[in-house]
């Protein structure tokens, strides 16, 4: 049985930095600026894997790896009323199913690893947006809840970019600077 560290080396062609990992094209604008910690493009490897756009599946941004966890990232430059619920819940189960596929191709045991959904978005300014998102602080957004209960996934985080930082840290014990 193969470790977590033999994916990582696999897949060292498509290390990047939350920077680039949460850079939104339309916008021109990265969700998080951080280029100390290092993360995977997931979202480049399935580009690689299934060159045919037509055959591509949904995927995350990121992952980050910390012992044996995995954190799959998706950033959305998006006020969360603006974020479609189908949209993250086809980016997790197509996403994991893609990465359990590439974990099992080199022999590594998903049942060994955590694995931790987080979806990132954009800060609330608007009072009236500010509003929402109080009421939804702490709380699973986007209908993930299931993915929990149904332990498809250990963990789920929904919220601001300032949250995901201090989650980060506290997780991690690893300093973001988004």
């Amino acid at each position: 049985m193969a470790d977590i560290g033999s994916f990582i080396r696999e897949y060292s062609s498509f290390k990047s930095t939350f920077k680039i990992t949460s850079f939104d094209d339309a916008n021109n604008v990265s969700l998080c600026n951080d280029e100390s910690q290092e993360v995977i493009n997931f979202d480049k490897i399935i580009e690689t894997n299934y060159p045919n756009s037509n055959d591509r599946p949904k995927s995350f941004d990121a992952l980050y790896i910390h012992d044996n966890n995995i954190y799959c990232i998706e950033f959305k430059n998006l006020k969360p009323a603006s974020i479609e619920n189908d949209d993250v819940k086809g980016k997790l189960e197509a996403g994991k199913r893609a990465l359990e596929e590439l974990l099992s191709a080199q022999n590594i045991q998903k049942n060994d690893y955590n694995f931790i959904y987080c979806v990132c978005y954009k800060h609330c300014t608007e009072p009236r947006d500010r509003y929402k998102c109080g009421i939804a602080k702490g709380a699973i957004q986007f209908d993930l809840e299931q993915y929990k209960e149904k332990q498809v996934i250990k963990e789920v985080f929904t919220n601001n970019v300032t949250f995901f930082t201090k989650q980060f840290q506290k997780k991690t014990q690893q300093s973001l600077l988004c």
